[in-house]
């Protein structure tokens, strides 16, 4: 194993507004990705699943972290993959005449945390 690059997933708990823990996973993310190491999965659990809301609408001078998961998963071609389960207990659904899904994020189930966690080097959780 090369040390020197580890695949990472991060699995995000925090809300997106209230508590650091998705401000700090995001900014972890950015040194992951402007370093040598790379990122296996983004996934949001629990209460992180609001981070998914496309109606979360911070003022003009706050930090728009729901839009800076979007660009960093577009610039980096990353999925930015949310617990299905935990999302529909919190109201984020993905249904076909009623969706507040942000774009970007797409609703899996746990399995795929699991995959994901058992090819990476590193498992950290925000």
């Amino acid at each position: 194993m090369n040390i020197s690059v580890l695949n990472y997933t991060i699995i995000i708990m925090g809300p997106a507004y209230g508590t650091q823990a998705s401000f700090c996973a995001y900014q972890f993310c950015l040194s992951l990705l402007n370093s040598n190491h790379q990122l296996q999965s983004i996934f949001f659990y629990a209460d992180g699943t609001y981070n998914a809301n496309n109606f979360t609408n911070p003022a003009n001078d706050e930090f728009d972290i729901v839009n800076a998961w979007q660009k960093l998963a577009q610039k980096y071609q990353l999925k930015l993959s949310v617990c299905i389960a935990a999302a529909q207990r919190r109201g984020i659904v993905n249904e076909e005449l009623n969706h507040n899904i942000a774009a970007g994020f797409e609703l899996v189930g746990l399995g795929e945390l699991s995959e994901k966690v058992s090819q990476s080097d590193r498992v950290i959780q925000f």
